[in-house]
């Protein structure tokens, strides 16, 4: 608090490349009484002297992008709050797996910007309709053996998943705002937890794409990647493994070279 009692105001930055965007985005912030920082249309052009509260970061830009970029920011100890219009729901789970804090659809309303960076400057998270989607589908395609959210958290997931508001969905269920904070803390974490088991090692990735996307044969595949021909057919029996965790309605007799193709596919690594 200042000798005026008032409170420094919030101070939000935004990288986005589409000049529509961050101009609206930067009218809602200010009409907010947020301090708005020069936009930037990339990572690389981003001012990280300026140490803006908030980072509200385009899930698509141009060179560092996506999981990178926020991982990239989080390094530097900032809080991203991410948005987009396209993104896949792996894309934004990745994100929020690389320390994202929240996202938001570019199409939202603002005071449903104003709220979320609200959120996140006061050390919270922001879990829109379509994010607690994601965070559901996510949980019963990749559960995790243990650690993960109980039925309370799955119970304000869905509720934020149909669209009740954080605050209703405390009264409903008899939560105080710290409790809530902190279901949402668990849940973010088991989330992360998630896609690191699930998600392909970036050796897996490397032999997704040589077997299932460019069609090498395993010895080929192991001349590229200078290891033993048992080593790529190790790396695909994890691919397999982990394609049917996260597949259910896969057939369990699928082989790895098959699962690897569909896999690569859709994570856009073809």
């Amino acid at each position: 608090m200042g000798m005026t009692g008032q409170r420094r105001p919030i101070s939000v930055a935004i990288i986005d490349d589409h000049p529509i965007a961050t101009e609206s985005l930067a009218a809602r912030f200010a009409g907010a009484g947020f301090s708005v920082l020069a936009p930037a249309p990339s990572l690389e052009a981003f001012d990280r002297a300026a140490s803006p509260d908030v980072v509200v970061c385009d899930l698509h830009l141009p060179g560092v992008s996506g999981a990178a970029a926020v991982t990239d920011l989080r390094q530097g100890g900032l809080r991203v709050l991410l948005t987009s219009g396209v993104a896949t729901p792996d894309e934004v789970l990745d994100a929020i797996a690389a320390g994202a804090h929240g996202f938001v659809d570019k199409t939202a309303p603002a005071h449903q910007f104003v709220a979320a960076v609200t959120a996140v400057a006061a050390d919270g998270h922001h879990v829109s309709a379509r994010l607690a989607g994601y965070l559901l589908r996510d949980a019963e395609r990749r559960p995790l053996s243990r650690d993960e959210i109980d039925g309370g958290a799955r119970d304000l997931l869905r509720g934020l998943a149909q669209g009740d508001l954080l605050d209703e969905l405390c009264a409903e269920q008899g939560l105080t705002a710290p409790d809530a904070n902190l279901r949402l803390v668990r849940i973010f974490d088991a989330a992360r937890r998630r896609r690191r088991l699930h998600r392909p090692s970036p050796r897996e990735a490397e032999v997704m794409v040589l077997v299932g996307c460019r069609g090498l044969s395993h010895r080929e595949a192991a001349r590229a990647m200078n290891v033993k021909v048992s080593v790529v057919a190790d790396y695909l029996r994890t691919v397999r493994a982990k394609y049917l965790a996260s597949h259910p309605d896969a057939p369990p007799t699928i082989p790895p070279s098959t699962a690897a193709a569909l896999w690569a596919r859709e994570l856009g690594f073809d």
